[in-house]
């Protein structure tokens, strides 16, 4: 009986995601014709059309549709026999595919690569920046071998390892939060003080939007003062830190992103009186994964360089 090879598997789960043969050829990093043949004989060892194709068009058949849960579970399983195959190497010190979110990103990552170099040269590591659902789907998929991200987040099929808690801060413009010095910049922020702000966030998509609106008990738009909760198409922190500076309100920031030197001038920052709004920071990874340990070192590591290199709390 000839079976179907794991790189026929491979090239049938590319095409089941894109939906394109050149974009998943792009993927494979093959031709499209190399694609295509390896398709073919998939299809004539199973002996069923696994796509719809036209000149515009590409659908997965009631064949193909069935097939994608199997041809997951069978690559999982490939690679898990390749991982346990390696438990004698040295730990983190083959390729690694970390996805992580932009709100943390561009905060951690000058304090992870560098140890990380130091600590584990011989890990491979690469890195997905993207927004939390999509992360999560490379992951189901096994795009992406762990995710580091920020909580709640409803994550029940994964592994989940929870690391630190990082409370937010008020960010207002200098000349509102301390007019003529008759406030301290270093007063407690009251929850109760942003029905009276205008509240700049992120656009949809971003789970910190969430974060915020979630922690700081915002549970609809007229809780957000004057501006609603305007987003202004702002895609980062840094962007909303600028519409802080020139005036058009405030804005919530995570314990990482008040460096001095990533905020621009004429900012006050201010902490909350307790309870302080918070979210959490975690990594998390597939189910019964034959690397679980690994990423659990993973997260341990991250933990010890990055909780330390974390801006002072304002007191």
């Amino acid at each position: 009986m000839k079976l179907p090879t794991a790189r026929q598997l491979q090239y049938f789960l590319a095409v089941a995601d894109a939906l394109s043969f050149s974009r998943a050829a792009e993927t494979c990093h093959i031709t499209q014709s190399t694609l295509s043949n390896g398709l073919s004989e998939l299809e004539v060892t199973l002996g069923k059309r696994l796509f719809n194709r036209d000149t515009r068009t590409v659908t997965l058949t009631p064949a193909g549709y069935e097939l994608i849960t199997p041809a997951r579970s069978i690559l999982e399983q490939l690679k898990n026999l390749v991982h346990l195959t390696q438990r004698h190497r040295a730990p983190l010190s083959s390729h690694l595919i970390l996805g992580i979110i932009p709100t943390i990103a561009p905060y951690l990552l000058p304090y992870i690569l560098p140890r990380q170099q130091t600590e584990f040269p011989e890990l491979d590591l690469q890195l997905k920046e993207d927004l939390t659902v999509r992360l999560l789907e490379n992951l189901q998929k096994g795009a992406v071998d762990a995710v580091l991200m920020a909580f709640p987040y409803d994550t029940p099929q994964f592994e989940r390892m929870d690391l630190w808690s990082e409370p937010f801060y008020l960010a207002k413009p200098a000349q509102v939060s301390a007019p003529k010095g008759k406030k301290s910049p270093q007063a407690l922020a009251q929850l109760d003080d942003l029905k009276h702000e205008t509240i700049l966030l992120l656009e949809d998509g971003h789970c910190l939007r969430d974060h915020v609106i979630s922690a700081c008990h915002l549970s609809s738009g007229k809780q957000f003062g004057q501006g609603m909760g305007r987003t202004l198409g702002a895609t980062s922190l840094q962007t909303l830190t600028q519409m802080v500076q020139h005036g058009y309100g405030a804005t919530l920031l995570p314990h990482m992103a008040i460096q001095p030197n990533l905020l621009p001038p004429d900012i006050t920052v201010m902490p909350f009186a307790a309870p302080q709004p918070s979210r959490q920071i975690g990594l998390v990874w597939r189910k019964n994964d034959a690397r679980a340990e690994e990423f659990a070192l993973l997260g341990r590591f991250i933990k010890q360089v990055c909780a330390p290199g974390m801006p002072p709390l304002i007191s």
